[in-house]
């Protein structure tokens, strides 16, 4: 993910975060949401809104990120490029640290499901940058193939059994009938 630039930034100082949650509520401006959807590349990005809190996860070190986003994105339509709108509403959970071996890859292969949760992210100079929480957030709920809903469905050509597809192509077959042959022997 890049960086969240152009005028940007929500950063939290987390080095002295005890048991208590901090609690963030942001609401991006117009020149920010214009940023936004410059480093998502899209056409824009309206009406950004956070909410949620940071909080130290137990013994491990851990903090956690957690809260709801919404947004409207305006991409192009995959197939006319009009402009297609989306409500986003999401509800996330990240996790950042302050010790660089809890994001080391062990080098042997690791099967991860959807329901796990990402290898959290190295805090640098005590502080999380909320905007690139947002921005990630975003470009993560955004349809990968936005389109119109006006457009009419492209045609899926009905699936036709083996055995129908070959009498339709006349396909020859030439021991068709040996089977017929051997049996009344």
């Amino acid at each position: 993910m890049t960086k969240a630039g152009g005028g940007f930034a929500r950063l939290m100082n987390v080095e002295r975060l005890g048991r208590e949650p901090m609690s963030f509520d942001i609401r991006a401006t117009e020149e920010e949401c214009v940023a936004l959807a410059a480093a998502l590349d899209i056409l824009g990005v309206s009406d950004v809104k956070a909410s949620g809190s940071l909080m130290r996860e137990g013994a491990n070190g851990l903090v956690a990120v957690s809260g709801r986003i919404s947004a409207m994105a305006v991409q192009a339509c995959v197939v006319t490029l009009d402009p297609v709108e989306q409500a986003i509403d999401e509800e996330f959970t990240v996790f950042y640290t302050f010790d660089p071996r809890d994001i080391t890859v062990e080098e042997t292969e690791k099967v991860v499901g959807l329901d796990e949760p990402d290898p959290p992210t190295l805090i640098t100079g005590g502080r999380i940058d909320l905007a690139e929480v947002i921005q990630e957030q975003i470009a993560l709920a955004l349809d990968p193939y936005p389109r119109r809903d006006d457009l009419p469905e492209a045609p899926v050509e009905a699936e036709l059994d083996l055995e129908q597809a070959k009498k339709e192509q006349g396909v020859h077959q030439p021991f068709a009938n040996l089977r017929d042959l051997m049996s009344k022997k």
